[in-house]
């Protein structure tokens, strides 16, 4: 049975979605009344065609209104996952025989950032445009026209093989083990967009005659060209730690992975880093830029004193709170409680030029989390919309409420520690209208209810398609604001066998939020539909109609209603 929902007040019409501009009467040859009431003059019929043709051009409004860019990865810097401004795809209209793949996007390289889009851009002489924008694991970034196949808007590439600038092959790192990343790394992180300077910020690593070298670029949106010149990211803080180096600890560019999104607050560019499969020797950085100019504003290391800490989260960026206070998870590594916050959440601001540690919880079980590689920080914390409320999912397979005006410090009396009993939580949840969604990666899909202090402990409802193994459901929800019948939920994970090390193929899945009943799935219709080889770790970005499914394939799958 679905959950019942309260009713709100309408939202914006589509002519794709409920309710519809009415169609145009249709007149018989002799002009016989189409109601004993209304005479069946010229008159009467122009002004019924002008009606209708009014009434779809309200409707178009209404549509174009709605319209939604995602800027971010997870759609907002709290972590939702949500689009609540979807009126094409819904319950009902998603099925298959009415939704499919439409086209692809040809890129060079995998793409392991989620795609951002914007509406109505610009750009010099193509005229305005809904853009989809991807960057790639060879250092390639790419805008598309977001609904329709051809080439590129633009096109940037950040490499010059002919000066021996190239991505940085993945054996560089690892020593011939390429079975977590396979091929390059280049962009590996999810971009951030500031739509109100048209600034696009991403971070690119190249291997170069000098040695491996990280840099941010802010790009034009409307052109890919720089806005201002990109700036090699380097950093050092005096430290006694093992690998520090006459008293002072040195940022790597080639250990220090960059795979959390990169995060836009305050007018600065938020980044961290951890490592790659815990090849060390390496620390849990972040750092802060300026967004006019990209030269660096702040810089933490997370265990000044003592070794590892990185900060992954699967991927997700940092959740900024609306009093501007940054929140990072952390993963294996030394902890002391002042200088050194492995397995810890860790409350930031930007102070003096500074990261100001504000506040923090560590659960008091953190050497044994270290022991067993369980990282508390696996999944990215996550806040809840309008309530004092941050979680946090880890390896443990446990999802920790808390509050953000006193996480408790090194505490095992957290707000809740919900078990998830699904395996690991890799991806982390979204959310919709007081529900939690997950999908641990040895579990199916389900959702938590929030009924004001916590989540309920029994799964409100659960689906029926298993994971087969890491890393579970990557998620993203579009909905009509909270109006019935209008949500969905959008999943990306395996078919058939893990991901962990090793590329596997992959499958995209929509079910009904309130349900979880599948609504569609990639492999229903094969030859149309099928994904390709997964990426781990990147949702779906579902904008005005169509969704954006990212492969290892060299190509964006494209997905929206199709014609019967």
């Amino acid at each position: 049975m679905k959950r019942s929902f309260t009713k709100t007040s309408p939202s914006a019409i589509s002519v794709f979605g409920a309710p519809k501009a009415p169609k145009a009467p249709q007149l018989e040859q002799q002009d016989k009344p189409i109601h004993p009431n209304y005479a069946s003059t010229r008159k009467n019929k122009h002004m019924i065609y002008l009606m209708h043709r009014l009434a779809i051009l309200i409707s178009l409004a209404y549509a174009l209104s709605a319209q939604v860019s995602v800027t971010t990865n997870r759609n907002d810097n709290l972590g939702t996952g949500a689009n609540l401004q979807e009126t094409i795809l819904t319950a009902a209209s998603v099925n298959p025989a009415g939704f499919g793949k439409l086209f692809n996007l040809p890129v060079q390289g995998s793409v392991f950032g989620q795609p951002l889009y914007l509406t109505g851009i610009e750009i010099p002489g193509r005229g305005k445009h809904n853009v989809v924008y991807l960057a790639t694991m060879d250092d390639h970034v790419y805008a598309f026209d977001a609904d329709s196949p051809g080439p590129p808007l633009w096109h940037r590439d950040l490499t010059n093989p002919s000066a021996g600038i190239i991505p940085v092959p993945i054996v560089d790192i690892t020593n011939n083990n390429n079975l977590n990343i396979v091929g390059n790394v280049g962009i590996l992180s999810t971009p951030v967009i500031d739509p109100a300077t048209n600034t696009l910020y991403l971070v690119a690593r190249t291997k170069e005659p000098a040695g491996y070298i990280q840099r941010i670029h802010a790009l034009d949106i409307r052109s890919g060209k720089d806005r201002v010149p990109p700036v090699v990211i380097a950093a050092q803080i005096k430290s006694l730690a093992n690998d520090a180096i006459d008293g002072y600890l040195h940022f790597n560019s080639k250990t220090n992975s960059q795979r959390s999104a990169l995060t836009l607050t305050n007018g600065t560019v938020v980044i961290a880093w951890a490592s790659h499969e815990d090849i060390g020797p390496y620390h849990g950085w972040i750092m802060a830029c300026s967004a006019k100019d990209l030269k660096q504003v702040a810089v933490l290391c997370v265990t000044p004193k003592g070794k590892e800490g990185g900060i992954w989260q699967s991927g997700r960026g940092a959740a900024v709170d609306s009093d501007g206070a940054i929140y990072f998870q952390t993963g294996n590594g030394d902890w002391n409680g002042t200088t050194d916050f492995g397995e810890s959440l860790l409350k930031l601001r930007i102070r003096d030029n500074n990261f100001e540690i504000v506040d923090y919880f560590t659960p008091t079980d953190y050497a044994a989390l270290n022991k067993r590689d369980a990282d508390f920080g696996s999944s990215g914390p996550f806040l809840i919309p309008n309530r004092n409320i941050v979680i946090c999912g880890d390896k443990h397979g446990v999802l920790t409420l808390l509050n953000p005006t006193d996480l408790g410090k090194l505490s095992s009396n957290p707000i809740q520690a919900l078990p998830v009993n699904g395996g690991r939580v890799l991806n982390g949840p979204a959310w919709w209208h007081d529900f939690l969604y997950i999908w641990g990666e040895a579990d199916v899909l389900k959702s938590f209810h929030f009924n004001g202090t916590t989540l309920d402990p029994t799964a409100a409802t659960k689906g029926k398609s298993g994971s087969h193994g890491s890393p579970g459901g990557a998620l993203s929800i579009s909905a009509d604001g909270s109006k019935s019948g209008t949500a969905i939920v959008w999943a990306m994970l395996t078919i058939d066998k893990s991901a962990d090390h090793g590329n596997a193929p992959g499958i995209l899945r929509a079910f009904d939020a309130e349900s979880l009943e599948e609504l569609w799935n990639s492999e229903q219709n094969p030859d149309r539909d099928r994904l390709g080889t997964l990426v781990k770790f990147v949702p779906p970005t579902v904008a005005n109609g169509k969704v954006y499914a990212v492969t290892y394939d060299n190509a964006v799958n494209v997905y929206g209603l199709v014609s019967k």
